[in-house]
């Protein structure tokens, strides 16, 4: 369903005739409670309805898990479709005939380079594997795969290749292929040579990839997005991988994911490891669940593309320091994109590829089998490492733990865990409970409230108003665009929003959430829908006399903080005694002074 484009025109007779309240009742319990309706989320488990959906916005939101979004993104999100395939199941529930749309021409460039870089990889691909399967100059890399014990269905299957140790192997190979080569550089798979003292000027290529066993990183949809490179021999860096490019982000993939998905959907379970010998290593035992980070940490997306196919993930890195630190420091993500996560450790030196080559298959599953909660993994690591007998021991475990444990949607899951660190403290449970709560102290003198967070985030409360004003009031959005406020926002996130906002009121003179939600990434739809259903607070005055004073706080906070970072400058240049830099800083600190009293005299309560 790639490269599939149908008429706006289309979407939005879809989107209209759509009612969301319907198509989510065939997934979910709904009840009607006030103006909306609740029920129990399908996307995380919990006992409370926070399921929420608006029937007059056409928008649902998670108050639990923070996922939200129209029609689209529900379906989207249940069937794991792609937007046409959400678009199509919708227009065949509502009798809408599609007729497919030409891409622009922008979309078909676009279209044609990601195509063209993806052939490049597969060209270079063929070349890697055919050298080390067919020709003599593979000779190296087969002994060294022999070595590390690698059967022959593997290195196919995974398409496993070499690169010998001259420098224009594949940049001869690609000419001789008619291959761009500056798209060729683009992926990184060869260099230009500079002649010496000018920067500019190529004098040829020559190949990035050299005496290494070769990784091909493919994409789900079975394309080679990159490569990753294992130095053979001596030298310096032992992994080399591709750069990032419009076809290969590493926070985004995961190597060996296209193999193992139906084992992972099967077992309900993923083992995520470190290398490439891993992964391969575990398959070669039977073990097929099995991806590999690309050199980076985990990242949100890793473990959104893994949901898709199981929630039960057990991390497998090195016992060494950097191993469990990284282990560790995937626990929030995991906690926050509520998957079940579980650690192994094995014993220190050992990776999965020498542990099992070692004869230890029994060993390494019945540790799979009995991994522990990576949070308790946490909770050990945190006794181990402070002394939980002293009073400043156990402060600083508490507040480690408790810092972690704050991160569990879950209520009743977070509620087990503060009485298992409660036990392990041999303190009240209601101490740590008592460290949930916001602190009842009012703010400094002259300091605005401290941020209500919306959905995990701390988003500055005088500009979330304005946002939901202009949602809830739309007929303010003339006054927020007059007086240039969104402009001076400090959050990015609402700024985005608001101008979304004020963009799509122009064009119509009226908003449409559904519409504006359209061009927004998942996760600022989300936001958006979650901002959308705090309506409270918004009837108890005047929206106008709200809005202006919202916008009187902003510019105020906007020039404190101004002033503020004058002084630092001026602090600075005293320091450093440069003379005529503290009288200009002095001036444009009376400035700042004379707009505040002007601000002040001229503000909207004179009118």
């Amino acid at each position: 369903m790639t490269n599939v484009f149908f008429p706006e025109t289309q979407v939005s007779e879809v989107r209209d005739r759509s009612n969301i309240l319907e198509v989510i009742s065939d997934y979910v319990s709904l009840k009607k409670a006030g103006k909306h309706y609740k029920g129990l989320c399908p996307f995380h488990s919990e006992k409370t309805p926070s399921f929420t959906v608006n029937e007059e916005k056409q928008i649902f939101h998670c108050f639990g898990c923070g996922i939200g979004g129209d029609v689209f993104a529900f379906l989207m999100k249940i069937g794991n479709f792609s937007f046409p395939q959400a678009l199509e199941e919708l227009a065949k529930r509502y009798g809408v005939r599609l007729s497919r749309q030409e891409p622009s021409p922008f979309q078909k460039k676009e279209m044609a380079k990601k195509e063209a870089l993806f052939q490049i990889n597969q060209t270079a691909m063929d070349y890697f594997h055919e050298i080390l399967t067919r020709r003599g100059e593979g000779e190296e890399g087969r002994k060294y795969l022999a070595r590390r014990e690698m059967k022959q269905e593997v290195i196919e299957e995974y398409r496993l290749g070499y690169a010998p140790e001259r420098w224009d192997g594949l940049t001869q190979y690609l000419r001789e292929k008619k291959v761009p080569l500056e798209m060729a550089w683009e992926l990184g798979l060869i260099f230009p040579k500079k002649k010496v003292g000018d920067s500019t000027r190529r004098e040829g290529w020559y190949d990035a990839f050299r005496g290494r066993i070769l990784f091909p990183i493919l994409d789900l949809h079975q394309r080679v997005a990159g490569f990753g490179g294992r130095l053979i021999k001596e030298g310096q860096p032992k992994y080399l991988n591709s750069p990032e490019s419009i076809i290969y982000h590493k926070g985004e993939i995961l190597y060996g994911l296209p193999m193992a998905r139906r084992e992972v959907s099967e077992k309900d379970c993923v083992i995520i490891v470190e290398g490439y010998f891993d992964v391969l290593t575990l398959q070669q035992h039977g073990i097929r669940e099995s991806v590999a980070t690309l050199g980076t940490a985990l990242t949100p997306q890793h473990i959104r593309t893994l949901k898709r196919y199981t929630k039960n993930i057990v991390t497998l890195f090195d016992a060494d320091p950097a191993g469990i630190k990284a282990t560790l420091r995937s626990l929030p993500l995991f906690l926050e994109e509520e998957v079940s996560a579980r650690a192994i450790l094995l014993p220190q030196g050992e990776d999965p590829d020498s542990f099992l080559r070692k004869g230890n298959l029994k060993a390494f599953e019945k540790k799979v089998a009995e991994a522990a909660p990576l949070i308790d993994f946490f909770f050990e690591r945190l006794m181990k490492t402070q002394d939980p007998k002293s009073i400043d021991g156990k402060v600083r475990i508490a507040q480690e733990g408790m810092a972690l444990v704050s991160k569990i949607p879950d209520k009743i899951r977070k509620s087990l865990y503060i009485k298992n660190l409660a036990d392990r403290l041999d303190i009240k449970e209601s101490l740590l409970h008592e460290m949930l709560r916001p602190s009842h102290r009012g703010p400094p003198k002259g300091e605005e409230e401290p941020e209500r967070p919306l959905l995990g985030k701390g988003f500055p409360k005088s500009e979330e108003m304005v946002v939901r004003l202009m949602i809830h009031s739309p007929e303010l959005i003339p006054m927020v665009s007059k007086e240039g406020i969104v402009e001076v926002f400090d959050s990015p996130v609402l700024k985005r929003m608001a101008k979304e906002l004020e963009e799509a009121f122009v064009k119509k003179r009226s908003l449409d959430l559904r519409e504006i939600m359209s061009s927004m990434s998942e996760d600022l739809q989300a936001e958006l829908c979650g901002i959308a259903f705090q309506e409270k607070g918004l009837g108890e005055s005047s929206r106008e006399k709200m809005l202006k004073d919202c916008i009187q706080r902003i510019r105020q906070r906007k020039l404190e903080k101004n002033k503020n970072e004058l002084l630092k400058k001026m602090r600075e240049a005293e320091k450093k005694d440069l003379g005529n830099g503290v009288e200009t800083l002095l001036m444009e600190r009376q400035k700042l002074i004379k707009m505040e009293k002007s601000l002040n005299r001229n503000s909207f309560q004179k009118e």
